[in-house]
């Protein structure tokens, strides 16, 4: 299936600025065609240009009838000063992706007939922030590496696992070394305190990781594991053994994830 890939910018009352993003929908779409939404969300010291790359991977789920025709947006989030965060003070770029764009995106197609998420690093950690906040909002969030770290307060997360940019991750996390804030900020601190709600919408998980990760982030994703089993929440869990935070395997696993949504998106 054709597909056109192109660039757009909106006003952001959140972050007080344009934010620009790139969208993704099938050549042949037509007016008022209801279609399910996915946000992409980029890694750290990317942009919306993530999305031109897994165009490929896109097309080839479509061809194959294994992700259904859909609106893709990716917006542009920053590193530092960002992190898919709403910060004190500052800007809210994680209302901005969750909130702003979808409704943006709405007014341009109307009602989307089903949301999902799918993010890679600090994209994955977005991602999964969002699903857990609001599973009633999404039917699926694919995380690929995503930038969780192991410790249930700030005090608890290693240092090797918090280095160079992660650090500042952490820091943004949790202004002061505060326990409440990094839990209301950390996936798995959502994933505690939503957890009926997460398992009552039957919001479909994956999480996806190379036990490689130079980052160590199969640290925090292995920990993510063991809190979502204990809260009983139902969710896919992948540990690429030899893979690395990028590399080889990463298109296969990002084909995996588009395709892990796709199911999702079709089957309800």
């Amino acid at each position: 299936m054709p597909l056109r890939l192109s660039s757009h910018t909106f006003t952001s009352h959140a972050v007080e600025a344009e934010v620009e993003y790139r969208l993704l929908l099938p050549d042949d779409h037509r007016e008022g065609e209801r279609l399910p939404l996915v946000l992409h969300l980029h890694g750290a010291m990317s942009s919306s240009a993530s999305l031109e790359l897994a165009l490929p991977l896109y097309r080839e789920a479509f061809d194959a009838g294994e992700f259904p025709r859909a609106v893709v947006a990716c917006p542009s989030t920053p590193t530092q000063g960002g992190f898919y965060l709403d910060q004190e003070d500052g800007p809210a770029w994680e209302t901005m992706v969750g909130t702003e764009l979808p409704a943006h995106l709405t007014e341009t197609f109307g009602a989307f007939d089903r949301v999902a998420l799918l993010g890679a690093s600090m994209g994955g950690y977005g991602a999964l922030k969002q699903a857990f906040a609001a599973p009633e909002r999404f039917a699926a969030v694919a995380a690929l590496s995503p930038a969780v770290f192991p410790g249930e307060s700030p005090a608890d997360v290693p240092a090797r696992n918090i280095p160079s940019v992660l650090g500042e991750l952490h820091r943004t996390m949790a202004p002061g070394g505060d326990a409440e804030t990094y839990a209301r900020n950390s996936v798995h601190g959502r994933a505690r305190t939503r957890a009926e709600l997460i398992r009552s919408s039957g919001l479909s998980v994956l999480i996806d990781c190379g036990a490689a990760d130079e980052f160590l982030l199969h640290e925090g994703a292995a920990y993510l594991h063991e809190v979502l089993a204990e809260l009983d929440i139902e969710h896919t869990f992948r540990l690429v053994e030899g893979a690395g935070h990028v590399g080889p395997a990463a298109e296969r696993r990002t084909l995996d994830a588009i395709r892990f949504l796709g199911r999702a998106l079709m089957s309800r």
